[in-house]
């Protein structure tokens, strides 16, 4: 096929550029010129990605909540005048229906900018949080479940349309409950992660969000333009998305790592050859009375376990009788200094 001949909406595109797209796609679908090529070429778009199909769905239900908008004359108009066939002389072009379609596709997005503006922002959704050593497990209206680790808060919007979340900070698991017609997006720092029935988690670190996945297929997607901002993930597979708005290099997550991930969503911190400012910082994520250590050198000792996650002192003794390390609590600064025996 030449270069000239592909359809413009197959091509990959920013979140902005899928959101326009669809628009697009919708507005044509409505033109009574519409054939079923067109009809044909939409479905590839819509099934080549699940942002995509997501896309669609908004453009769709706030079209379909924008009724009374249609009704008034002056909108009316304007729409029947856009989807009106274009005047063919002589041998029909390719690709006609364009100036109509950006015609009605510009009607469509005046009807969504007015029904957004008339909606009330706090309709979104539920906020669920967790405090410093709390973990809580909360089923969503879809039936997917989804356990928050320490000081974690999630927005969830859950309707009969759509599936979408934002991980404002901290860690969380998602089981999703399998539905093509509303995949499930979880929106994270600069990028997002779409799924429709599987298992997977998002971290919010310090300097990017991680998503790793245990079970089926996610797309992960970073903001930013340019190549490589979407991946697909299969089980036992990472990445990151980065401060840019990119993504980072897609890796493979060792049985030992998996261990660490299934581990944490039960409470406990299950570690393999870890450096032990490593294990500390994780386990300082947990509890108010924070560890420290007292001797630089101890950094880089190999520390293998499973240990509950924010039980200090349990922490402390392990490492006196496995390491021969001391532990001296501090009650008055709310520490334990970790130092060589």
């Amino acid at each position: 096929m030449a270069a000239d001949d592909r359809n413009p909406m197959t091509t990959t595109f920013t979140h902005a550029e899928i959101r326009t797209a669809a628009q697009q796609w919708f507005a044509r679908l409505l033109a009574p010129d519409c054939n079923e090529l067109e009809r044909a070429a939409f479905n590839r778009w819509r099934a080549a990605s699940p942002l995509h199909d997501v896309a669609y769905r908004e453009v769709a239900d706030v079209w379909d909540r924008s009724a009374d908008l249609r009704e008034d004359p002056v909108i009316a108009a304007a729409l029947q005048e856009a989807m009106r066939p274009a005047v063919r002389l002589g041998r029909p072009r390719r690709r006609r229906w364009w100036p109509a379609l950006a015609a009605a596709a510009s009607v469509v997005l005046a009807a969504t900018v007015l029904l957004w503006a008339l909606m009330p922002r706090d309709v979104a959704g539920i906020r669920y949080a967790t405090a410093l050593g709390e973990q809580r497990t909360v089923v969503l209206a879809d039936g997917s479940r989804v356990v928050l680790d320490t000081d974690s808060e999630l927005l969830a919007q859950i309707d009969k349309h759509t599936r979408q979340l934002t991980l404002q900070h901290g860690q969380a698991d998602f089981e999703v409950q399998h539905d093509t017609t509303r995949p499930f997006v979880v929106h994270v720092g600069d990028g997002s992660v779409t799924a429709t029935g599987t298992h997977f988690q998002v971290r919010v670190g310090e300097s990017d969000s991680i998503v790793t996945l245990l079970q089926g297929q996610v797309v992960v997607a970073a903001d930013a333009r340019g190549p490589g901002r979407s991946a697909t993930l299969q089980p036992g597979e990472r990445i990151a998305i980065e401060p840019s708005g990119r993504l980072g290099a897609l890796q493979a997550v060792s049985e030992s790592e998996l261990a660490s991930a299934r581990g944490w969503t039960g409470g406990n911190l299950v570690v393999k050859a870890w450096r032990l400012d490593a294990v500390v910082a994780e386990m300082n994520r947990y509890s108010s009375t924070k560890l420290r250590l007292g001797d630089s050198a101890l950094a880089s000792v190999p520390i293998s376990g499973v240990f509950k996650a924010g039980d200090q002192k349990s922490f402390a003794l392990a490492l006196e009788y496995g390491w021969s390390i001391d532990a001296s609590q501090r009650v008055t600064a709310g520490e334990i200094v970790l130092t060589r025996k």
